[in-house]
C-alpha cells in the first residue's frame, strides 16, 4: 500500500502554528513586492489637490463629498491606466473617512510603476499617487465650456 502523507518522526503533527516546518508549504506573501514583481494593491493617501478637486466636481454636479471622490478616482485611474496598458476599467476601493485610495494596478501598471520606483527610489505606492495627483484634474469644469471661435454644434 502506498502512502500518500508519510508519517514524520520526531515532529508533533498537530498544534503547530507554523506551517513554514511542512514540506512544500510556504507562506503566502501579500503587497507590495520590490523590483520587477507582482503589485497585488496599493494604498495611497488622498491629497488636498485631490479633495479640492472632487469638491469643484460635486459642486459643479450637485453630488455629495463621497461620490465626487469615487469619480475623480475613477477618472484618474482611467488615464493613468488607458495610457500605460489600454485598459478601459478599473476597479478600487476609496475610503472617504480614512482619506486613502486602494488599488490593484495592471500587470503593465505594476511593471512600469516598478521600474520607475526602481529609478527613482521612490515607493510605487508614492509614484501611483503622484500619477494620480497629474490626471486628477483632467476633467475640469473647464472642459464643458467651448472655445469662444469654436464652430457651432
Amino acid at each position: 500500500m502506498r502512502a500518500f502523507h508519510p508519517t514524520r518522526s520526531g515532529r508533533p503533527r498537530f498544534g503547530r502554528r507554523d506551517l513554514s516546518g511542512l514540506r512544500g508549504v510556504r507562506p503566502i506573501r501579500t503587497g507590495v513586492r520590490r523590483g520587477r514583481g507582482l503589485v497585488l494593491t496599493l494604498t495611497i493617501d488622498l491629497t488636498q489637490r485631490f479633495v479640492d478637486a472632487a469638491d469643484e466636481w460635486a459642486e459643479a454636479r450637485l453630488e455629495d463629498r463621497e461620490t465626487a471622490i469615487e469619480t475623480k478616482a475613477e477618472q484618474a485611474l482611467l488615464e493613468i491606466e488607458y495610457l500605460v496598458s489600454g485598459r478601459t476599467e478599473v476597479s478600487f476601493e476609496v475610503d472617504a473617512e480614512a482619506g486613502e485610495l486602494h488599488y490593484a494596478p495592471s500587470d503593465p501598471l505594476a511593471e512600469r510603476l516598478a521600474d520607475q520606483a526602481a529609478e527613482t527610489g521612490l515607493d510605487e505606492s508614492t509614484l501611483l499617487r503622484l500619477h494620480v495627483d497629474l490626471f486628477v484634474g483632467a476633467f475640469s469644469t473647464d472642459d464643458d465650456e467651448r472655445p469662444p471661435n469654436a464652430p457651432p454644434v
